[in-house]
């Protein structure tokens, strides 16, 4: 909620500003009023011309219209025309005011407000605390696991693509393009090719950028200007993260205006239906997550869930765009190189690990998949 400066021109529908306080006999009552930020609020309205004037602390004057308030930093001596609805509200611990009237009758309360319907003028995107702040460039084949966690986290993809597995739907970001992951919504990534990104994790206190998770933004100009500004403010020594958390609220108020790109592919199904779907196929790939070195069958997984083989395949052809097996296959051949990559584990120790009935099927498997051995990965990662 914007609060407004005082001026004749903006309080001209409601009244008028006065350059000094109005003689006594022309207001013989005078009414001495102190306000509290957490008490309930009067709405008044008075039937006479009524003078208000600030006497101390910080107060806000909010007029009341048909479908709206206008709220103005009360700083100066004002007269309300007869019929104009008004509040006064502390802006910080206390103020204090006084009503000038014709007669006290002439002044009623109309109804009274809780003080929280005034807390939004503080500020509508309650940021909480910045927790991580990555860039990450990857030569090829990025594979994270999987996690949720209770803050929202931003991915921009700043060179290549990548595919981000979130609350049952696989959505791959191009270069410049960005996304929101919600609270608690469990989430992989990987890229079969070179990739370059930043991820971002960080706390708001309401619920103002529920209408920005799980959809895909390209930024403009403005909005990639401020990613790349955050990136240059991590390497600075002091008040680094100060400026990044700025930075980056700026851009998410910017998000919020913008609106978000939609899907190019038409939706057909009912929303209580997309959405019930994306649940099953997030508990199935998270269950695949939880279980890769494990021995998975399609019917194992399929009564996981408690669905048929028949329609799991059906709901991961639709919203990965693989079958059940394939996706297996995928998601463990990404945790064998990534084994690989860490090197901890001889190849025969990840074939067992990963349950391959031998070194040989395993060797056969990764080069059917990957179309080298895992011999010829490991030598290109030297």
């Amino acid at each position: 909620m914007q609060i407004k400066t005082l001026s004749s021109a903006g309080l001209q529908p409601f009244g008028s500003i006065l350059s000094e306080r109005p003689k006594d006999t022309e207001y013989p009552y005078v009414l001495h009023k102190t306000f509290s930020l957490h008490a309930p609020v009067e709405q008044l309205i008075s039937e006479e011309p009524v003078i208000l004037d600030y006497l101390s602390g910080m107060s806000l004057l909010v007029i009341f219209c048909e479908a709206s308030e206008d709220i103005y930093y009360l700083d100066r001596t004002v007269l309300l025309r007869p019929g104009v609805s008004f509040s006064i509200v502390a802006l910080t611990d206390g103020c204090s005011a006084e009503l000038y009237l014709s007669r006290r009758e002439a002044l009623t309360v109309s109804r009274t407000l809780p003080a929280s319907a005034f807390e939004r003028a503080a500020s509508d995107l309650k940021f909480g605390r910045l927790y991580t702040f990555f860039y990450q460039e990857c030569s090829r084949d990025f594979y994270f696991r999987g996690e949720r966690h209770e803050t929202y986290e931003l991915v921009y993809v700043d060179h290549g693509q990548l595919h981000n597995l979130v609350a049952g739907k696989d959505i791959l970001l191009r270069q410049q393009q960005l996304m929101l992951i919600d609270r608690d919504d469990w989430h992989t990534q990987y890229s079969d090719l070179p990739v370059s990104f930043l991820t971002v994790s960080f706390q708001v206190q309401n619920d103002a950028l529920s209408a920005l998770t799980g959809k895909v933004f390209c930024p403009s100009s403005r909005q990639r200007w401020l990613i790349q500004q955050m990136l240059e403010e991590t390497a600075q020594n002091d008040y680094a993260y100060d400026c990044v958390e700025s930075l980056l609220k700026l851009l998410l108020v910017q998000l919020l205006r913008s609106g978000y790109q939609p899907s190019a592919t038409p939706v057909t199904q009912f929303p209580a239906t997309r959405h019930a779907e994306h649940e099953i196929v997030d508990r199935l790939i998270q269950h695949i997550s939880e279980n890769i070195d494990r021995k998975l069958t399609l019917q194992a997984l399929a009564g996981s869930a408690h669905i048929s083989v028949a329609y799991m395949h059906r709901l991961f052809q639709q919203h990965l765009g693989m079958a059940p097996g394939q996706y297996i296959a995928k998601i463990r051949m990404e945790e064998c190189k990534l084994l690989l990559r860490e090197g901890a584990l001889s190849m025969g120790e990840i074939s067992k690990k990963m349950c391959f009935s031998s070194q040989q099927h395993f060797s056969s498997q990764f080069r059917r998949l990957c179309g080298m051995t895992p011999s010829e990965y490991v030598r290109t990662l030297r």
